[in-house]
């Protein structure tokens, strides 16, 4: 690429890479067509998520394909057998058979002795429970089962006293006889408990079985539901519990027949921590739990009861429905951004004026051009509403609109409402605000339909269909799915803001609408907000809204929201919306099962950003060493010239422009490009330092651009520049900097060889020769700090290896943390009693993080503590592939998750063998985390063996020994966590005050 693209140039390109000219897909994508226009078409909102049409509308396979695809293979049953038969480690599982209520003979109880005995792990227990009459057909020699007799007895009865007796750690299960599992279930069961000893439940997908044995009807589940189960038992009796919480809460209610499953999973009160999701179908069903609609009603109301909630309770069309009970409703703004548009206001507006709710006014946003004209048709056809109109004539930005309303208006609850929206239901905003004002709930949406009448929008589901898309798209209302009824309440990550409510003081607490995003994205960002805060988004089908998008004009995307969507979908893009299931197509918002080959989200969103998104995995490849060595050159000439530069500059230079030389951004939040960042930030806000950028990539400044802005907006417009690498003959065509600095060995070599500057730097933040085997990258990354650089050190441990082994010179600063993430405040109390939660950064992409060694240290600790420690590990590298080896990964994170994590966890493992100033110890002990690590010296100015840590060898005794040091002893743990707090508090909590040196460093580095 010669020269920056034009915005709409790039809409093409994109669009031309995605969908060709003359292919189908071609009218499904309509990406940005301007960005910087004072205006755009913002009313139908593109749904405020991303569709992208990187591939052609799923197609469902049959069911029989997909489970036979899903199941697990013979090679893996065997692999289970072999662990199962060498280890007892975990739970027993105890399973009550309960007689069949469509075979009442015992033949169906045998079919399910069978699928149990045919497990690939032997420690289960099963009671059967058997009529007189069935003495025939009930029997097994195997020592596990157990046959229980009727003699009269309810047999739920039976089955509450089966459950509430024995281990109180097995976890318990309840089948019905002719119901099957999967050789695996057991094996699945007691392996993700043994990952995670916190939980309390665990579920899974199921079908049922119809009446010549085949498989039909899979329920697919989403992720922990609390609200949905308020409407629905949307679990049925697929889910194990720990004995010991069932017994806690009074084990089963058998006088509620099949609701007394729901009733159990209401009175258990689990939340996210203490319930499993395994998103495989396990078991085959004879049939589901039916529930008595009174039944049902009354199990609800009694558990809103026991939490003070008070709502009526009554059968609905699918489920339940909930009519809070609002002594006071508060009153409500509610907002409508329009561009005058009166065909869709002149729906909007006679609707709203209809809304049978007490206390409500209007403000509406206008931007189509104040008039006479304008003002008049307002008077007009506004009769009936509390309404005011504030003209709007700055350039647009959705997001800055409704918070510039927002902060003006009277209501304690905020509904932002699209002007192409029709009212049809006058309950419509007390069904919403009752459930805004509910504890534990951020925002609410509805079910929107479109102008045919079918299912527009039934939440938000992250993932699908590129960056995100509604869920139930296309459904007619009122229809069955594979994830049940469209009429249940549904959790969602977020819902879209053609229609959303969200109590006042909630919105301003998360800085209402991310104004990075111009058009797009930022109500999908909203909910992310108010989930962080551990708030659950509702959407309700118990009232809806037409919404009349697909009779408006197209609309036009800023190119520069989808690069802003993607720094804050990724997370879910990566790891799966919490709400959708894995089991589900990635390319349909209506759930249907994936089909195999299905192309992943990312690459498809990596496609239109112009990224390349594959996991990072160190290698030692030839290919690359030659490339390396082709570019990476420099003469005695070279550093001769870096010398004599130098000396032409005697004592203090003030810098009032730095030249930045990245190799490539992969994050701006993490690592030594986040320091770099860091340091750019603080220059330019407290000496007013010109930036620029010069990075070493494939051009692409839209998505450079939205990380800087993604992390340090301030940066956000600085100039980017892009090289190919030291020997690009454009490098000498980079503008003049006073300083330009160099953030990794290999930039080292183009700084080396770049001419128009004053000084040159070399900020490091690592031994980097270290990142590789003795060899030509070893050695080539070592030459680097041979070139004559000034040194920019992060610790001055690495400006004493800089000066002693490579005579060079320069100055160090010493790392922080950022306080606003990484903070004790709130901190979870360290455990004295239960599993005690160790954090473990896995990155085994990159060797000089051990994860080797660390691996089977932690295998160890797990099998010598088994439910005494659960350990967890989060990174984009983690492997999810160690089922049943006592990890739990938790995946890629966002950011502020890293601390409310770290907040959560009583010991903390931070590993390297380099010199490399890691800021994992400082984040997790500013947590008050007592951290356990290797003894390197390149720890020595932040980790006190004894004091505010464990310093261990370097082998898997030495490692295992220390954690499993600290994990029986919680007085160790209280100590070493309160120092290490009081160490970053007093020393390490100022990125502005540790970066004060840097700009005396950088203005006269000879006086250092």
């Amino acid at each position: 690429m010669v020269g920056p693209m034009t915005p709409r140039r790039q809409a093409k390109v994109i669009a031309e890479r995605i969908a060709p000219r003359g292919s189908v897909t071609r009218s499904a994508l309509r990406v940005a067509r301007q960005v910087g226009r004072d205006v755009v078409d913002y009313l139908p909102r593109a749904r405020s998520i991303w569709r992208l049409a990187a591939q052609p509308a799923a197609v469902e396979p049959s069911y029989r394909d997909w489970l036979s695809r899903n199941r697990v293979t013979p090679g893996t049953l065997a692999d289970q057998i072999d662990v199962s038969t060498s280890t007892s480690r975990g739970l027993p599982i105890e399973i009550v058979v309960l007689p069949s209520l469509r075979s009442p003979n015992g033949r169906a109880a045998a079919e399910t002795i069978g699928s149990l005995v045919n497990q690939t792990d032997p420690l289960w227990r099963a009671h059967v429970i058997a009529g007189l009459d069935e003495d025939d057909d009930v029997r097994c020699d195997d020592p596990r089962v157990s046959i229980v007799r009727l003699d009269g007895i309810d047999p739920l009865r039976i089955a509450d006293r089966l459950l509430s007796e024995g281990d109180p750690e097995a976890l318990v299960a309840v089948l019905e006889g002719g119901d099957l599992v999967e050789p695996d279930w057991a094996y699945e069961l007691r392996a993700r408990a043994w990952d995670d000893p916190g939980a309390h439940a665990l579920y899974w997908d199921d079908d049922l079985l119809d009446a010549d044995g085949g498989l039909i009807d899979p329920r697919i589940r989403p992720g922990w539901s609390p609200d949905t189960l308020l409407g629905a038992n949307y679990l049925g009796r697929s889910f194990a519990v720990r004995r010991r919480s069932a017994v806690s809460v009074g084990g089963l209610r058998p006088e509620l027949l099949d609701t007394a499953w729901w009733d159990l999973l209401l009175r258990l009160d689990l939340d996210d921590e203490t319930v499993v999701r395994i998103p495989r179908v396990l078991v085959h069903l004879q049939r589901r739990p039916v529930e008595s609609r009174d039944r049902a009603v009354t199990v609800v109301q009694e558990h809103l009861a026991r939490h003070g909630r008070n709502a009526v309770v009554e059968p609905g069309l699918a489920g339940l429905r909930l009519h809070w009970d609002i002594p006071v409703p508060p009153h409500v703004t509610v907002v409508i951004p329009t561009r005058h548009n009166v065909e869709m206001l002149s729906r909007c507006l006679p609707s709203l004026a209809a809304t049978d709710y007490a206390s409500f006014d209007v403000v509406i946003v206008d931007n189509g051009g104040r008039s006479a004209e304008a003002e008049e048709w307002y008077r007009e056809h506004t009769e009936g509403l509390d309404l005011v109109v504030r003209w709007w004539d700055e350039p647009f930005n959705y997001s800055r609109v409704n918070n510039v309303a927002a902060a003006s208006a009277r209501g304690d609850v905020l509904v932002f409402l699209n002007d192409d929206t029709e009212l049809v239901d006058p309950g419509w905003l007390r069904e919403m605000v009752s459930w805004a004002v509910q504890p534990d709930i951020g925002l609410v949406g509805v079910q929107l339909l479109n102008g045919e009448g079918t299912i527009q929008h039934g939440g938000v589901v992250v993932g699908v269909n590129g960056f995100a898309d509604h869920l139930f798209t296309g459904m007619a209302p009122h229809s069955d799915s594979l994830m049940g009824p469209t009429d249940w309440y549904r959790d969602v990550l977020s819902v879209t803001a053609a229609c959303v409510a969200v109590e006042r003081s909630l919105f301003e607490r998360v800085g209402g609408f991310d104004e990075r995003f111009l058009l797009c994205g930022s109500d999908v960002v909203l909910g992310f907000d108010t989930h962080f805060l551990g708030l659950r988004n509702v959407v309700t089908a118990a009232t809806t809204v037409l919404h009349l998008e697909s009779v408006t004009r197209g609309s036009s995307v800023p190119v520069c929201d989808f690069h802003a969507s993607y720094w804050r979908y990724q997370k879910y893009m990566r790891g799966g919306d919490p709400y959708f299931s894995p089991a589900l197509s990635p390319w349909s918002g209506a759930p249907v099962l994936r089909a195999a080959g299905e192309l992943s989200p990312m690459r498809a969103v990596g496609d239109v950003l112009g990224r390349d998104f594959t996991v990072f995995r160190q290698k030692a490849e030839e290919a690359e060493s030659i490339w390396l060595s082709d570019i990476c050159r420099a003469t005695d000439a070279t550093v001769e010239g870096v010398t004599a530069l130098h000396a032409d500059t005697q004592g203090r230079a003030e810098v009032t422009s730095v030249n930045w030389f990245f190799p490539d951004i992969d994050s701006p939040f993490y690592g030594g490009i986040n320091t770099a960042l860091r340091i750019a930030d603080q220059l330019a806000r407290e000496h007013g330092v010109h930036q620029r950028f010069v990075v070493m990539a494939n051009p692409n400044e839209d998505f450079f651009r939205s990380a800087l802005a993604a992390a340090f907006p301030a940066l956000a417009d600085a100039p980017i520049t892009f090289i190919s690498g030291p020997t690009d003959p454009d490098l000498d065509r980079v503008p003049y900097a006073d300083v330009s600095i160099a953030t990794l060995w290999v930039t080292a070599y183009s700084v080396a060889r770049f001419t128009a500057t004053r000084r040159k730097f070399y900020l490091i933040q690592d031994f980097e020769p270290q990142f590789y085997p003795a060899g030509t990258n070893y050695a080539l990354s070592e030459e680097g700090y041979r070139l004559g650089l000034y040194g920019l050190c992060n610790t001055e441990r690495l400006l004493d290896i800089y000066r002693r082994d490579y005579r060079g010179v320069g100055g160090a600063f010493t790392p922080a943390v950022d306080d606003r993430v990484f903070h004790a405040r709130g901190r979870r109390p360290r455990r004295h009693d239960g599993p005690v939660t160790v954090f473990v950064y896995a990155r085994p992409g990159h060797w000089r993080n051990c994860w080797e060694l660390a691996s089977l240290s932690l295998a160890r600790l797990k099998e010598r503590l088994g439910d005494d420690v659960r350990i967890v590990t989060a990174g984009s590298w983690a492997r999810p592939d160690d089922l049943g080896r006592g990890i739990e990964h938790l995946g890629l994170l966002d950011y502020r998750d890293t601390g409310e994590l770290y907040r959560q966890a009583d010991i903390g493992v931070a590993l390297t063998v380099s010199a490399h100033p890691s800021y994992l110890p400082l984040e997790l002990m500013a947590c008050g985390v007592p951290v356990v690590a290797f003894d390197n010296p390149a720890g020595d100015w932040i980790l006190e063996h004894e004091v505010n840590s464990l310093r261990c060898r370097r082998t898997v005794d030495g490692l295992a020994g220390s954690l499993e040091r600290l994990a029986l002893d919680p007085e160790l743990r209280d100590r070493l966590g309160s120092a290490a707090e009081v160490t970053i508090a007093e020393r390490f909590s100022n990125w502005d005050a540790a970066f004060a040196p840097v700009h005396d460093i950088l203005s006269d580095p000879e006086a250092r």
